[in-house]
C-alpha cells in the first residue's frame, strides 16, 4: 500500500489511538461511504494488518513481533525470520502460551495457514494439527469474544 492511500490513512490514526478492535460502521462518513471503507479494510486484511472478527468487526494486529518463551532458533541466534517461518518453528515445538501469542501478533488466520501447509508438507504428523486447529479455533473464539466486549464499552 502507497503512503497516503486510505487504507493506510486509516491503519496510521488506528494506531495513533491505540485502538485494539474497529467496527467499520464507526469508519463511515469520517472516511467515505460504506463501500469505500470496506474495501479499504478489505485491503488490509489482505495486508495482514487487521484481523475479521465478526461481520463489521475487525482487530488490529500489532506492529511488532510475538514475544515468545524461548527462542526456537537457538542454532542461529539473531536471525531474522519472516513470520511465517517464525510461526513454522514454534509450531514444530509448540507450547499453548508461545501459539496464542503468535496469534495475537499475525492473526489467526495466518497461524492456521502456515499449520495446515505444515501438515500437507508432513513436517508435522496430522493428530497434533488436528488438534492444533481445535485449539485455534478456542483461540478465535477468545479473540472474537475480547472484540465483542471491547466494542461493548
Amino acid at each position: 500500500m502507497k503512503n497516503g492511500t486510505l487504507p493506510t490513512r486509516i491503519m496510521h490514526d488506528l494506531r495513533r489511538s491505540n485502538d485494539k478492535v474497529v467496527a467499520s460502521g464507526s469508519l463511515v462518513g469520517r472516511y467515505g461511504s460504506s463501500s469505500t471503507v470496506s474495501r479499504a479494510l478489505r485491503k488490509l486484511v489482505e495486508a495482514q494488518q487487521l484481523e475479521p472478527v465478526d461481520r463489521g468487526l475487525y482487530r488490529v494486529l500489532p506492529n511488532e513481533d510475538a514475544r515468545l518463551a524461548f527462542d526456537r532458533a537457538w542454532s542461529n541466534p539473531g536471525a531474522e525470520f519472516d513470520p511465517d517461518k517464525r510461526i513454522a518453528v514454534t509450531l514444530a515445538r509448540p507450547t499453548f502460551r508461545d501459539v496464542v501469542r503468535l496469534c495475537k501478533s499475525y492473526g489467526v488466520r495466518r497461524v492456521r495457514r502456515v499449520l495446515n501447509t505444515l501438515e500437507e508438507r508432513h513436517d508435522i504428523p496430522t493428530p497434533m494439527a488436528s488438534d492444533w486447529r481445535h485449539r485455534l479455533d478456542n483461540i478465535e473464539r477468545g479473540f472474537h469474544d475480547a472484540a465483542h466486549r471491547l466494542v461493548a464499552t
